[in-house]
Protein backbone atom coordinates (compact mmCIF):
# COMPACT_ATOMS: atom_id res chain seq x y z
CA UNK A 1 0.00 0.00 0.00
CA UNK A 2 2.85 2.35 0.82
CA UNK A 3 4.43 1.72 -2.58
CA UNK A 4 1.11 2.38 -4.30
CA UNK A 5 0.76 5.65 -2.42
CA UNK A 6 4.28 6.68 -3.44
CA UNK A 7 3.52 5.89 -7.10
CA UNK A 8 0.39 8.06 -6.97
CA UNK A 9 2.46 10.80 -5.33
CA UNK A 10 5.05 10.61 -8.13
CA UNK A 11 2.27 10.61 -10.73
CA UNK A 12 0.74 13.72 -9.14
CA UNK A 13 4.06 15.57 -9.02
CA UNK A 14 5.07 14.72 -12.59
CA UNK A 15 1.59 15.57 -13.93
CA UNK A 16 2.24 19.23 -13.13
CA UNK A 17 4.49 19.25 -16.22
CA UNK A 18 1.61 18.02 -18.37
CA UNK A 19 -0.73 20.68 -16.96
CA UNK A 20 1.88 23.35 -17.67
CA UNK A 21 2.21 22.31 -21.34
CA UNK A 22 -1.56 22.28 -21.88
CA UNK A 23 -1.60 26.04 -21.26
CA UNK A 24 -0.30 26.94 -24.71
CA UNK A 25 0.09 23.84 -26.85
CA UNK A 26 -3.59 22.86 -26.76
CA UNK A 27 -4.66 26.26 -28.13
CA UNK A 28 -2.29 26.36 -31.12
CA UNK A 29 -4.53 24.41 -33.57
CA UNK A 30 -7.64 26.50 -32.80
CA UNK A 31 -6.17 30.01 -32.95
CA UNK A 32 -7.37 30.57 -36.56
CA UNK A 33 -10.94 29.74 -35.50
CA UNK A 34 -10.73 31.99 -32.45
CA UNK A 35 -9.42 34.82 -34.60
CA UNK A 36 -12.19 34.32 -37.16
CA UNK A 37 -15.11 34.02 -34.72
CA UNK A 38 -14.05 36.95 -32.53
CA UNK A 39 -12.83 39.09 -35.47
CA UNK A 40 -9.35 39.48 -34.02
CA UNK A 41 -6.17 40.67 -35.69
CA UNK A 42 -3.18 38.35 -36.02
CA UNK A 43 -1.44 40.22 -33.18
CA UNK A 44 -4.46 39.86 -30.89
CA UNK A 45 -4.70 36.15 -31.60
CA UNK A 46 -1.01 35.62 -30.87
CA UNK A 47 -1.43 37.58 -27.62
CA UNK A 48 -3.77 34.85 -26.35
CA UNK A 49 -0.73 32.56 -26.39
CA UNK A 50 2.05 34.94 -25.43
CA UNK A 51 0.29 36.58 -22.46
CA UNK A 52 0.25 33.19 -20.73
CA UNK A 53 4.04 32.84 -21.00
CA UNK A 54 4.67 36.47 -20.10
CA UNK A 55 2.53 36.27 -16.94
CA UNK A 56 4.24 33.02 -15.96
CA UNK A 57 7.76 34.31 -16.54
CA UNK A 58 7.16 37.45 -14.48
CA UNK A 59 5.44 35.62 -11.62
CA UNK A 60 7.68 32.57 -11.19
CA UNK A 61 10.46 34.24 -9.12
CA UNK A 62 7.89 35.56 -6.59
CA UNK A 63 6.19 32.15 -6.43
CA UNK A 64 9.64 30.68 -5.81
CA UNK A 65 10.09 32.90 -2.76
CA UNK A 66 6.66 31.93 -1.42
CA UNK A 67 7.48 28.24 -1.84
CA UNK A 68 10.67 28.71 0.19
CA UNK A 69 8.87 30.82 2.79
CA UNK A 70 5.77 28.62 3.14
CA UNK A 71 4.69 25.11 2.14
CA UNK A 72 5.49 24.12 -1.47
CA UNK A 73 2.45 21.83 -1.51
CA UNK A 74 0.10 24.65 -0.52
CA UNK A 75 1.61 26.94 -3.17
CA UNK A 76 1.00 24.29 -5.85
CA UNK A 77 -2.58 23.72 -4.66
CA UNK A 78 -3.29 27.48 -4.78
CA UNK A 79 -1.68 27.68 -8.23
CA UNK A 80 -3.82 24.81 -9.58
CA UNK A 81 -6.91 26.56 -8.21
CA UNK A 82 -5.96 29.83 -9.94
CA UNK A 83 -5.08 27.97 -13.15
CA UNK A 84 -8.53 26.35 -13.22
CA UNK A 85 -10.35 29.61 -12.42
CA UNK A 86 -8.49 31.28 -15.29
CA UNK A 87 -9.79 28.61 -17.65
CA UNK A 88 -13.36 29.18 -16.44
CA UNK A 89 -13.02 32.95 -16.97
CA UNK A 90 -11.66 32.55 -20.53
CA UNK A 91 -14.25 29.87 -21.37
CA UNK A 92 -17.16 31.98 -20.09
CA UNK A 93 -15.94 35.03 -22.00
CA UNK A 94 -15.68 32.90 -25.15
CA UNK A 95 -19.23 31.55 -24.87
CA UNK A 96 -20.77 34.98 -24.27
CA UNK A 97 -19.01 36.46 -27.34
CA UNK A 98 -19.69 40.06 -26.34
CA UNK A 99 -17.68 43.11 -27.30
CA UNK A 100 -15.47 42.38 -24.28
CA UNK A 101 -14.91 38.69 -25.00
CA UNK A 102 -11.30 39.20 -26.07
CA UNK A 103 -10.49 41.16 -22.92
CA UNK A 104 -12.18 38.47 -20.82
CA UNK A 105 -10.12 35.74 -22.50
CA UNK A 106 -6.92 37.71 -21.93
CA UNK A 107 -7.78 38.26 -18.26
CA UNK A 108 -8.39 34.54 -17.84
CA UNK A 109 -5.13 33.73 -19.60
CA UNK A 110 -3.23 36.07 -17.26
CA UNK A 111 -4.71 34.19 -14.30
CA UNK A 112 -3.68 30.92 -15.92
CA UNK A 113 -0.16 32.20 -16.52
CA UNK A 114 0.20 33.23 -12.88
CA UNK A 115 -1.15 29.83 -11.82
CA UNK A 116 1.24 28.00 -14.14
CA UNK A 117 4.18 29.62 -12.34
CA UNK A 118 3.42 27.53 -9.26
CA UNK A 119 3.06 24.15 -10.94
CA UNK A 120 6.01 22.32 -12.52
CA UNK A 121 8.81 24.71 -11.38
CA UNK A 122 7.81 24.29 -7.72
CA UNK A 123 7.19 20.57 -8.22
CA UNK A 124 10.86 20.24 -9.21
CA UNK A 125 11.82 21.60 -5.79
CA UNK A 126 9.47 19.11 -4.11
CA UNK A 127 11.16 16.26 -5.97
CA UNK A 128 14.55 17.40 -4.66
CA UNK A 129 13.08 17.65 -1.14
CA UNK A 130 11.43 14.22 -1.12
CA UNK A 131 13.83 12.06 -3.10
CA UNK A 132 17.56 11.59 -3.42
CA UNK A 133 20.09 9.71 -5.53
CA UNK A 134 18.97 7.72 -8.55
CA UNK A 135 15.30 7.89 -7.47
CA UNK A 136 15.41 11.69 -7.61
CA UNK A 137 17.00 11.61 -11.07
CA UNK A 138 14.34 9.21 -12.34
CA UNK A 139 11.46 11.34 -11.04
CA UNK A 140 12.97 14.53 -12.49
CA UNK A 141 13.44 12.82 -15.84
CA UNK A 142 9.89 11.51 -15.66
CA UNK A 143 8.75 15.12 -15.23
CA UNK A 144 10.57 16.07 -18.41
CA UNK A 145 9.12 13.02 -20.19
CA UNK A 146 5.63 14.03 -19.12
CA UNK A 147 6.32 17.56 -20.33
CA UNK A 148 7.46 16.22 -23.71
CA UNK A 149 4.48 13.89 -23.96
CA UNK A 150 2.22 16.87 -23.30
CA UNK A 151 3.81 18.68 -26.24
CA UNK A 152 2.92 15.70 -28.45
CA UNK A 153 -0.68 15.09 -27.43
CA UNK A 154 -1.99 18.51 -26.39
CA UNK A 155 -2.24 19.97 -29.94
CA UNK A 156 -4.06 16.81 -31.00
CA UNK A 157 -6.43 17.14 -28.03
CA UNK A 158 -7.06 20.76 -28.95
CA UNK A 159 -7.76 19.89 -32.59
CA UNK A 160 -10.19 17.11 -31.60
CA UNK A 161 -12.11 19.34 -29.17
CA UNK A 162 -12.30 22.06 -31.83
CA UNK A 163 -14.24 19.64 -34.05
CA UNK A 164 -17.19 20.30 -31.70
CA UNK A 165 -16.63 23.89 -30.50
CA UNK A 166 -13.36 25.68 -29.86
CA UNK A 167 -14.33 27.37 -26.59
CA UNK A 168 -14.76 23.95 -24.93
CA UNK A 169 -10.97 23.84 -24.76
CA UNK A 170 -10.88 26.40 -21.95
CA UNK A 171 -13.05 24.13 -19.77
CA UNK A 172 -10.49 21.33 -20.01
CA UNK A 173 -8.22 23.37 -17.70
CA UNK A 174 -10.52 23.46 -14.62
CA UNK A 175 -11.33 19.76 -15.13
CA UNK A 176 -7.66 18.73 -15.30
CA UNK A 177 -6.65 21.05 -12.45
CA UNK A 178 -9.44 19.72 -10.21
CA UNK A 179 -8.30 16.12 -10.67
CA UNK A 180 -4.67 17.01 -10.00
CA UNK A 181 -5.68 19.19 -7.01
CA UNK A 182 -7.37 16.19 -5.35
CA UNK A 183 -4.44 13.86 -6.03
CA UNK A 184 -1.93 16.40 -4.74
CA UNK A 185 -3.95 17.15 -1.61
CA UNK A 186 -4.27 13.52 -0.52
CA UNK A 187 -1.11 11.85 -1.80
CA UNK A 188 1.80 14.34 -1.79
CA UNK A 189 3.58 14.67 1.54
CA UNK A 190 5.19 18.07 2.00
CA UNK A 191 6.84 17.62 5.39
CA UNK A 192 10.35 17.18 3.92
CA UNK A 193 10.14 20.56 2.20
CA UNK A 194 9.48 22.59 5.32
CA UNK A 195 12.54 24.60 6.25
CA UNK A 196 13.50 27.61 8.26
CA UNK A 197 11.03 30.44 7.63
CA UNK A 198 13.25 33.27 6.52
CA UNK A 199 11.98 36.82 6.61
CA UNK A 200 12.05 38.54 3.24
CA UNK A 201 15.09 40.75 3.90
CA UNK A 202 17.14 37.85 5.21
CA UNK A 203 15.91 35.69 2.35
CA UNK A 204 17.00 38.22 -0.29
CA UNK A 205 20.38 38.56 1.40
CA UNK A 206 20.78 34.79 1.44
CA UNK A 207 19.81 34.51 -2.25
CA UNK A 208 22.27 37.24 -3.20
CA UNK A 209 25.00 35.19 -1.55
CA UNK A 210 23.85 32.01 -3.31
CA UNK A 211 23.76 33.70 -6.71
CA UNK A 212 27.15 35.33 -6.16
CA UNK A 213 28.75 32.08 -5.08
CA UNK A 214 27.26 30.08 -7.96
CA UNK A 215 26.77 32.81 -10.57
CA UNK A 216 28.56 31.20 -13.50
CA UNK A 217 27.30 27.73 -12.65
CA UNK A 218 23.67 28.87 -12.44
CA UNK A 219 23.82 31.23 -15.43
CA UNK A 220 25.29 28.46 -17.59
CA UNK A 221 22.60 26.06 -16.39
CA UNK A 222 19.84 28.58 -17.05
CA UNK A 223 21.14 29.44 -20.51
CA UNK A 224 21.33 25.74 -21.41
CA UNK A 225 17.68 25.13 -20.53
CA UNK A 226 16.49 28.33 -22.20
CA UNK A 227 18.50 27.61 -25.37
CA UNK A 228 17.01 24.12 -25.72
CA UNK A 229 13.42 25.40 -25.56
CA UNK A 230 14.30 28.39 -27.73
CA UNK A 231 15.53 26.00 -30.42
CA UNK A 232 12.68 23.52 -29.99
CA UNK A 233 9.82 26.00 -30.30
CA UNK A 234 11.64 28.09 -32.89
CA UNK A 235 12.20 25.06 -35.13
CA UNK A 236 8.63 23.83 -34.62
CA UNK A 237 7.38 27.27 -35.66
CA UNK A 238 9.65 27.21 -38.72
CA UNK A 239 8.58 23.67 -39.62
CA UNK A 240 4.88 24.43 -39.25
CA UNK A 241 5.24 27.39 -41.59
CA UNK A 242 7.18 25.32 -44.14
CA UNK A 243 4.62 22.52 -44.02
CA UNK A 244 1.83 24.92 -44.86
CA UNK A 245 3.59 27.21 -47.37
CA UNK A 246 5.90 24.78 -49.18
CA UNK A 247 4.32 21.33 -48.76
CA UNK A 248 0.68 22.51 -48.52
CA UNK A 249 -0.31 20.51 -45.45
CA UNK A 250 -2.81 22.06 -43.07
CA UNK A 251 -4.34 21.91 -39.61
CA UNK A 252 -4.58 18.45 -38.09
CA UNK A 253 -2.09 16.95 -40.59
CA UNK A 254 0.53 19.49 -39.48
CA UNK A 255 0.08 18.33 -35.92
CA UNK A 256 0.45 14.67 -36.91
CA UNK A 257 3.67 15.29 -38.89
CA UNK A 258 5.24 17.43 -36.17
CA UNK A 259 4.33 14.85 -33.54
CA UNK A 260 7.06 12.55 -34.85
CA UNK A 261 10.00 14.76 -33.75
CA UNK A 262 8.23 15.36 -30.45
CA UNK A 263 7.91 11.61 -29.96
CA UNK A 264 11.70 11.39 -30.29
CA UNK A 265 11.92 14.10 -27.62
CA UNK A 266 9.62 12.12 -25.32
CA UNK A 267 11.40 8.79 -25.78
CA UNK A 268 14.82 10.42 -25.28
CA UNK A 269 13.67 12.05 -22.03
CA UNK A 270 12.21 8.77 -20.78
CA UNK A 271 15.29 6.68 -21.61
CA UNK A 272 17.61 9.30 -20.15
CA UNK A 273 15.65 9.16 -16.92
CA UNK A 274 16.09 5.41 -16.70
CA UNK A 275 19.87 5.43 -17.14
CA UNK A 276 20.97 8.83 -15.84
CA UNK A 277 21.57 7.47 -12.35
CA UNK A 278 24.28 5.15 -13.69
CA UNK A 279 26.02 8.02 -15.47
CA UNK A 280 25.56 10.80 -12.91
CA UNK A 281 29.33 11.44 -12.87
CA UNK A 282 29.26 12.10 -16.61
CA UNK A 283 26.25 14.44 -16.85
CA UNK A 284 28.41 17.38 -17.88
CA UNK A 285 30.05 15.36 -20.65
CA UNK A 286 26.63 14.24 -21.87
CA UNK A 287 25.56 17.90 -22.03
CA UNK A 288 28.64 18.98 -23.96
CA UNK A 289 28.39 16.16 -26.49
CA UNK A 290 24.73 16.89 -27.17
CA UNK A 291 25.25 20.64 -27.58
CA UNK A 292 28.01 19.85 -30.08
CA UNK A 293 25.60 17.50 -31.89
CA UNK A 294 22.94 20.22 -31.90
CA UNK A 295 25.45 22.61 -33.43
CA UNK A 296 26.14 20.06 -36.17
CA UNK A 297 22.49 19.19 -36.83
CA UNK A 298 21.57 22.88 -37.23
CA UNK A 299 24.10 23.13 -40.06
CA UNK A 300 23.24 19.78 -41.64
CA UNK A 301 19.54 20.65 -41.90
CA UNK A 302 20.40 23.17 -44.64
CA UNK A 303 21.90 20.50 -46.96
CA UNK A 304 18.53 19.34 -48.27
CA UNK A 305 15.13 21.06 -48.42
CA UNK A 306 12.95 17.94 -48.77
CA UNK A 307 10.19 17.34 -46.23
CA UNK A 308 11.48 14.04 -44.92
CA UNK A 309 15.07 15.27 -44.57
CA UNK A 310 13.80 18.23 -42.55
CA UNK A 311 11.68 16.00 -40.30
CA UNK A 312 14.58 13.54 -39.86
CA UNK A 313 17.05 16.22 -38.74
CA UNK A 314 14.47 17.87 -36.50
CA UNK A 315 13.94 14.45 -34.92
CA UNK A 316 17.70 14.25 -34.23
CA UNK A 317 17.59 17.77 -32.75
CA UNK A 318 14.60 16.81 -30.59
CA UNK A 319 16.44 13.70 -29.39
CA UNK A 320 19.45 15.71 -28.22
CA UNK A 321 17.18 18.23 -26.49
CA UNK A 322 15.31 15.33 -24.88
CA UNK A 323 18.62 14.11 -23.43
CA UNK A 324 19.78 17.53 -22.26
CA UNK A 325 16.64 18.68 -20.40
CA UNK A 326 16.47 15.86 -17.80
CA UNK A 327 20.17 16.41 -17.11
CA UNK A 328 19.54 20.12 -16.58
CA UNK A 329 16.68 19.36 -14.18
CA UNK A 330 19.05 17.24 -12.08
CA UNK A 331 21.75 19.94 -12.10
CA UNK A 332 19.39 22.78 -11.18
CA UNK A 333 17.60 21.04 -8.32
CA UNK A 334 20.88 19.97 -6.69
CA UNK A 335 22.82 23.18 -7.28
CA UNK A 336 21.94 24.92 -4.00
CA UNK A 337 20.77 24.16 -0.47
CA UNK A 338 17.11 23.47 0.31
CA UNK A 339 16.27 26.93 1.70
CA UNK A 340 16.96 28.55 -1.71
CA UNK A 341 15.85 25.67 -3.91
CA UNK A 342 12.34 26.96 -4.59
CA UNK A 343 13.65 30.27 -5.92
CA UNK A 344 16.42 28.67 -8.03
CA UNK A 345 14.10 26.10 -9.65
CA UNK A 346 11.41 28.76 -10.15
CA UNK A 347 13.89 31.07 -11.86
CA UNK A 348 14.89 28.15 -14.07
CA UNK A 349 11.23 27.76 -14.99
CA UNK A 350 11.11 31.48 -15.78
CA UNK A 351 14.01 31.35 -18.23
CA UNK A 352 12.42 28.29 -19.86
CA UNK A 353 9.30 30.41 -20.42
CA UNK A 354 11.48 33.11 -21.97
CA UNK A 355 13.09 30.57 -24.31
CA UNK A 356 9.66 29.34 -25.39
CA UNK A 357 8.45 32.90 -26.03
CA UNK A 358 11.55 34.09 -27.94
CA UNK A 359 12.05 31.03 -30.16
CA UNK A 360 9.16 31.61 -32.60
CA UNK A 361 9.80 35.38 -32.63
CA UNK A 362 13.50 35.05 -33.51
CA UNK A 363 12.98 32.27 -36.06
CA UNK A 364 10.08 34.18 -37.62
CA UNK A 365 12.26 37.28 -37.99
CA UNK A 366 15.13 35.45 -39.66
CA UNK A 367 12.74 33.57 -41.96
CA UNK A 368 12.07 36.93 -43.57
CA UNK A 369 15.75 37.95 -43.58
CA UNK A 370 17.87 34.86 -44.19
CA UNK A 371 17.09 31.23 -43.34
CA UNK A 372 20.75 30.17 -43.58
CA UNK A 373 21.78 32.96 -41.19
CA UNK A 374 19.17 31.73 -38.70
CA UNK A 375 20.58 28.21 -38.63
CA UNK A 376 24.21 29.31 -38.56
CA UNK A 377 23.61 31.65 -35.61
CA UNK A 378 21.69 28.91 -33.79
CA UNK A 379 24.56 26.50 -34.43
CA UNK A 380 27.01 29.05 -33.04
CA UNK A 381 24.88 29.48 -29.90
CA UNK A 382 25.01 25.72 -29.29
CA UNK A 383 28.77 25.71 -29.76
CA UNK A 384 29.16 28.56 -27.26
CA UNK A 385 26.87 26.72 -24.83
CA UNK A 386 29.06 23.60 -25.08
CA UNK A 387 32.12 25.69 -24.18
CA UNK A 388 30.28 27.30 -21.25
CA UNK A 389 29.23 23.88 -19.95
CA UNK A 390 32.83 22.68 -20.13
CA UNK A 391 34.27 25.57 -18.16
CA UNK A 392 31.46 26.39 -15.72
CA UNK A 393 29.61 23.14 -14.99
CA UNK A 394 32.82 21.34 -14.02
CA UNK A 395 32.52 21.90 -10.27
CA UNK A 396 35.19 19.32 -9.58
CA UNK A 397 37.64 20.92 -11.97
CA UNK A 398 37.73 24.54 -10.85
CA UNK A 399 41.14 25.13 -12.40
CA UNK A 400 40.88 24.06 -16.02
CA UNK A 401 44.22 23.11 -17.52
CA UNK A 402 45.41 21.52 -20.73
CA UNK A 403 45.76 18.22 -18.89
CA UNK A 404 42.15 18.54 -17.69
CA UNK A 405 41.02 18.83 -21.30
CA UNK A 406 42.98 15.71 -22.24
CA UNK A 407 41.57 13.79 -19.27
CA UNK A 408 38.03 14.93 -20.10
CA UNK A 409 38.04 12.99 -23.36
CA UNK A 410 39.07 9.81 -21.60
CA UNK A 411 36.07 8.04 -20.06
CA UNK A 412 38.24 5.52 -18.27
CA UNK A 413 40.96 7.10 -16.20
CA UNK A 414 44.00 5.02 -15.31
CA UNK A 415 44.83 5.75 -11.67
CA UNK A 416 48.40 6.73 -11.02
CA UNK A 417 50.45 4.32 -8.96
CA UNK A 418 52.04 5.74 -5.89
CA UNK A 419 55.68 4.92 -5.37
CA UNK A 420 56.14 2.41 -2.66
CA UNK A 421 58.69 3.25 -0.04
CA UNK A 422 61.16 0.45 0.64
Amino acid sequence: MRRESENISIFSITSTSFILVLGNSMLIPVLPEIRHDLHLTQVQASLILSIFSIAGAVTIPFIGYLSDRFSRKHIILASLLLYGIGGLVSGTASILQTSFSFEGIIFGRVLQGIGSAGTAPIAMAIVADLFSGSKQLKVLSLMETTNSMGKVVSPLIGALIALFMWYYIFFVFPLACSILFILFYFYVNDEASSSEKLVFKKYVSHLAGVMKENKFYLLTSYSAGALCLFLLFGILFYSSDRLESQFETHGFMNGVILSFPLLFLTVASFLTGNVIGKFSNYINRILIVNFLLLSLFLLVIMLNESLWWTILIISFISTSIGIVLPCMNAIITNSVRKEARGFVTALYGSVRFVGIALGPIAFGYFMEVSISTKFMLSSLLCLIQAVLCFFYLNKKDKNISFQTIINWFSIFHIPSRKKQRG
